[in-house]
């Protein structure tokens, strides 16, 4: 009797012990696979790949405030703006990252460097403020440069083309240059003109469009894009002992941009 009750225990013990390790075994195994879910869907998050991006196009801006400014306590001018259209070339290289945020959404973001032709500025200059003395004509260029943190969104619903809309923020580079002035009666004499100078200013972007995959590797398309460069200004001429020269709160430009990407 005690030699079966042995028996029986033992056997009790190998049944409890093969479940216990198997228990174990499966817990290891969803372990296992619970860690590997996790860590394919982390290195989904973080997966992306290199983009480089070249944008270059046509843009267009009329900037120019009418502005009055005393030179020195007695001499007092008026600075007549024209606000003539003109068409200046702009360039944008972008670098950065491209990866999906959702189905059918791509998020790309990184650092633009961008430049843009000469913006040129002209007007009447009235003596004494009054438009009755138009005695002189002026004209001067602006030069904008700017870095920038740039992103963009990326549609892909799988038809031919694929939209998009972009926004950047950062520092631009304004060189105010090249001023010159001209009588326009003969007993009027040029004055000294505004010195050359270079403002660092806030600028920013904003844009929308639509791109075309050639193959795997190269993409390309055609956007629109709103810029404001920011603060521009002049410095003083020689002689002025007040204020300084002509300056822009803002120059805005408006553009289609054509672009060329290599997504790596």
């Amino acid at each position: 009797m005690l030699e079966k009750w042995r028996n029986h225990h033992a056997l009790l013990l190998v049944t409890l012990t093969a479940a216990s390790s198997a228990g174990f075994a499966q817990a290891h195994v969803d372990a296992v696979h619970s860690a590997a879910s996790f860590s394919s869907k982390l290195l989904e998050t973080f997966k992306s790949s290199g983009v480089a991006i070249l944008s270059v196009g046509p843009v267009w801006e009329n900037a120019g405030n009418t502005q009055t400014l005393y030179l020195t306590p007695t001499i007092k001018k008026t600075y007549a703006a024209n606000h003539t259209s003109h068409v200046l070339v702009d360039g944008d290289v972008f670098l950065g990252i491209q990866k999906p945020l959702r189905e059918k959404l791509e998020g790309q973001i990184g650092l633009s460097v961008a430049t843009t032709g000469n913006a040129s500025l002209s007007g009447y200059i009235w003596d004494d403020a009054q438009a009755q003395f138009n005695n002189y004509t002026y004209s001067y260029k602006v030069k904008h440069t700017h870095v920038a943190l740039k992103g963009k969104l990326l549609a892909e619903r799988g038809y031919i083309l694929t939209p998009w809309v972009n926004g950047s923020l950062g520092v631009g580079f304004n060189q105010a240059y090249d001023y010159s002035n001209t009588p326009t009666i003969i007993p009027a004499i040029a004055m000294p003109n505004f010195a050359s100078n270079t403002t660092t200013a806030f600028t920013y972007t904003v844009g929308a469009g639509f791109q075309r995959s050639f193959n795997a590797h190269w993409q390309g398309g055609l956007g629109y894009e709103f810029a404001d460069w920011g603060k521009s200004q002049l410095g003083r001429a020689s002689g002025q002992t007040l204020n300084n020269g002509l300056s822009l709160s803002h120059l805005y430009t408006n553009g289609f941009l054509f672009n060329l990407t290599y997504l790596a």
